[in-house]
């Protein structure tokens, strides 16, 4: 009964694995990766449960949000200089799932977020 129950857990956490690398494709976690970045360079926590916060995304990502806002002049709107004030990161870039544009809650801007 034992080995069944090892078993079946076994089975369960490697169809959950190829799974979850399956529905990420392209997505900003797996573009980290690409780049030869590992999880725990942004996850500081033992076992990752939570997206980081924006200071540790900042620090490759313009070191300040106004920097951040700066870099990102060019797209309209601004995704990262608007009326609500600085964002934490993952509201908008959702790591291992897809990005949501959180403007759009109340607006219907077409821009894309990596």
């Amino acid at each position: 009964m034992m080995k069944k129950s090892l078993l079946a857990s076994v089975l369960f956490v490697a169809g959950f694995a190829l799974a979850t690398s399956v529905v990420a494709g392209n997505n900003l976690a797996d573009r980290h990766a690409q780049n030869g970045l590992e999880c725990a360079q942004c996850h500081v926590e033992e076992v990752p449960s939570k997206a980081p916060k924006m200071d540790m995304c900042l620090k490759c990502h313009g070191d300040s949000y106004e920097e951040l806002g700066k870099a990102s002049a060019g797209k309209k709107p601004n995704p990262h200089y608007t009326h609500v004030g600085d964002k934490e990161c993952a509201v908008c870039h959702k790591g291992h799932k897809e990005p949501e544009f959180f403007c759009n809650d109340c607006h219907k801007f077409k821009v894309q977020v990596p």
